[in-house]
This record gives structure tokens, C-alpha cells and sequence, in this order.
């Protein structure tokens, strides 16, 4: 099941998806209550892909629901929130795997093999570095990041990745279209580049 209150989204995944085999049976929620009648029909699912942000989502809470509801299914969580403590969290409340929607289609679906395998898949960013030698940054504070964005301006480029417009970020990530119209001015300021496309097509080790 693709959890995920985007189409957009939820047809990118599923067209990578058809790279692990033909006899894939994919079913879609948009919303929490869609996930939930899913789960009534009785469908023998394997893995849900699970957005902490949408309709009717409690975050955390609600991924802790879904495991007691559904325990011997799979959830793998594929966010553009890729904040450390929030996946590290994630992963403490059952999750069985994090993948951030940023991540390269290989990375992806490596990430989906090993969850249907029985295994839980650790995004990179929780493995770079050890949490106790790390120091907190300030928010507007430049992170470690191969273009120098802020932490902020990071989140806002997932966004981007993943097809969004300026107005589905905005809702996102909590803020006006404005704000998220000075973020992208200033992200592709940062990448050098003059648009969006051109932004997107730069590739790095995720």
C-alpha cells in the first residue's frame, strides 16, 4: 500500500515500483481513514508506505496505531522530513524502515527489498555520524550539505524533488507561498542554476 495524500507521489512510487516485478498487487490511500478501509477488506499486504503528513495523521501516534492494528504488516515510512531526531523516533516506535523522498530510485527500492525481506533499512543520514558527537545548529545556521543550504532550505528542496508546487509545499511545510517562493529563490541561487528542472536533475550521494 502507498500511503500518501499526493498523487503525484504516489505515481512516481508506483512507477518505480514496477522495476521489482509485474506481479506486484499495489493498493493506495490518501488519507488516514483510506488506509484504515484497506485494512477492514482484509487484504493480505506485505508493506505499507506510509507519509506522516496527511489527512488525519497524528505523526508518530498514529504510525504506533497502525503497527498495533496491522502487526504482522510491514511499514516503512517515506517522508521528506528527514530530520535525525524524527527518524530516529520513527524507527523507536516500530517503524521498519525510513526512507526520505528525496532518496535516488535505487536507493528506494534497495530500501523496499530489504523490508520485504524481514530487515529494517536505516537512511544514510542516521549512520553519517555519531548523534553524541553531533552539536545542534541554529536554525537559520548553514548545515553540512555538498550546496550549503540552511536546514530549512534542505526541506524545502525535498519538497521540491518530489514534484511539488509551491503551494503543496507551502501546506507541507507549514508556511505561505511566499515563503517557500523566497526558499526556492534562494536554493537556486545557492545550486547555481536558473530553474526548478535544473535544480532537481543535480544528483549527489543521498
Amino acid at each position: 500500500m502507498i500511503a500518501d495524500d499526493h498523487q503525484m507521489v504516489r505515481e512516481g512510487v508506483k512507477s518505480a515500483l514496477a522495476d521489482l516485478g509485474d506481479a506486484l498487487d499495489i493498493f493506495e490511500a490518501e488519507d488516514l481513514d483510506g488506509i484504515y478501509r484497506l485494512l477492514d477488506q482484509g487484504i493480505d499486504l506485505d508493506l505499507i508506505l506510509l507519509d506522516l503528513k496527511m489527512p488525519g495523521m497524528k505523526g508518530i501516534e498514529t504510525l504506533q496505531a497502525l503497527k498495533q492494528a496491522a502487526p504482522d504488516v510491514a511499514v516503512a515510512i517515506l517522508s521528506a522530513y528527514n530530520h535525525r531526531n524524527l527518524v530516529q523516533q520513527a524507527l523507536d516506535s516500530g517503524a521498519d524502515g525510513y526512507i526520505p523522498k528525496a532518496s535516488r530510485k535505487e536507493v528506494m527500492l534497495n530500501a523496499i527489498r530489504l523490508v520485504l525481506a524481514g530487515e529494517i533499512y536505516i537512511p544514510s543520514l542516521l549512520l553519517s555520524a555519531d548523534p553524541a558527537e553531533e552539536t545542534p545548529q541554529e536554525p537559520d545556521k548553514p548545515a553540512p550539505h555538498p550546496f550549503n543550504l540552511t536546514a530549512r532550505q534542505q526541506e524545502i528542496f525535498a519538497l521540491m524533488q518530489t514534484g511539488l508546487s509551491n503551494k503543496e509545499i507551502a501546506r507541507e511545510a507549514g508556511c505561505t507561498e511566499g515563503t517557500v517562493k523566497a526558499h526556492v529563490t534562494a536554493i537556486l541561487k545557492s545550486l547555481s542554476v536558473t530553474s526548478r528542472a535544473k535544480a532537481i536533475a543535480l544528483k549527489w550521494d543521498t
